[in-house]
């Protein structure tokens, strides 16, 4: 996951009452959704388990379309 500076979706950069932000929440809502399936014990920040959990479900991918 790219590393993104601290801040930025303050409230000077985006607005969070707007639509963009509530979908922005949405999103992040439905990326530890994902996160939490494939590491169960995740808590924290989610940059800190996202790629791994790709990794994850991509190894698992692989291994199901081998068989």
């Amino acid at each position: 996951m790219e590393k993104r500076s601290e801040g930025f979706l303050s409230e000077e950069k985006i607005n969070q009452d707007s639509e963009q932000f509530d979908y922005i929440i949405e999103l992040h809502g439905y990326l530890w959704e994902f996160v939490r399936c494939e590491l169960p014990a995740a808590s924290g920040r989610l940059d800190d388990y996202l790629d791994i959990a790709l990794e994850n479900a991509k190894h698992r991918s692989r291994i199901m379309n081998a068989i």
